[in-house]
């Protein structure tokens, strides 16, 4: 029995993160292309609409309202499948959406991809994505792990990363989501590399921590997103929503 509806909603607005979308493929990372679209059918019957990344941006900034019901959508890493299944059914629904990019991708150097279903979107089929539909954010230069990697080569990645934007030509925001989600253990390393990002005009950095975003942003550098997994049913996206995990009590 589906028990979201007793539960008090989070104030603010929920951050959903998806990786990749293949079909007949379920884990932690991928979700079925009809199992997307039913996370998609049920927040539309729901009256959730989507907030593209300046809106978001704007809000969390304390800078504007928000309508009843937002929510961002996110994807990570760029996935080739994000082309194929995702752009497609933002379109269908009229919604928007943030992908972020792992830069070295544009480069044409990402290296290690495994099988189809992790290959990246070339230069190509990114510049075909519209940006009032998608809009396109940094994810690392070479999907480092910022809590293992000391200031200077923090330093190196975020550089790199908007150096590879700019080269490219393609519409992009200097907003970026921590590969793996992972900080700085150490606070003073974590505040230095929040200066840097300050310092290179990056407007906000995403975590995960499985909670509603705040409203407005208590720290614009640790925006939290809940993670959404290729298990997930209607049901328990209908928990995320509102507590952003699946132990709501």
């Amino acid at each position: 029995m589906n028990l979201s509806w007793l539960l008090p909603a989070g104030h603010g607005i929920p951050v959903l993160m998806y990786h990749r979308v293949w079909p007949g493929l379920t884990d932690d990372l991928t979700i079925t292309p009809q199992n997307l679209r039913e996370h998609w059918d049920f927040l539309k019957k729901n009256g959730y609409h989507t907030l593209s990344l300046p809106e978001y941006l704007t809000v969390v900034n304390g800078d504007g309202r928000f309508p009843e019901k937002a929510i961002l959508l996110t994807f990570d890493d760029g996935y080739r499948n994000n082309f194929e299944y995702v752009y497609p059914l933002l379109r269908e629904f009229r919604w928007k959406a943030t992908f972020f990019i792992i830069a070295r991708s544009l480069n044409m150097l990402e290296e290690g991809d495994s099988g189809f279903v992790d290959q990246k979107m070339t230069l190509e089929e990114l510049q075909q994505l519209d940006p009032a539909t998608v809009q396109l954010g940094m994810h690392g230069y070479a999907h480092e792990d910022f809590s293992s990697i000391d200031l200077p080569a923090l330093r190196d990645a975020l550089q790199r990363s908007i150096n590879a934007f700019e080269d490219s030509g393609l519409p992009f925001h200097k907003v970026f989501a921590y590969p793996y989600g992972a900080r700085p253990a150490d606070q003073e390393l974590f505040l230095q590399l929040k200066d840097l990002m300050s310092d290179l005009g990056i407007a906000a950095a995403f975590r995960i921590g499985n909670k509603v975003s705040e409203v407005p942003a208590r720290d614009i550098y640790e925006i939290k997103r809940i993670d959404i997994k290729g298990s997930d049913t209607v049901d328990t996206l209908a928990i995320k929503l509102k507590k952003g995990k699946l132990k709501p009590f």
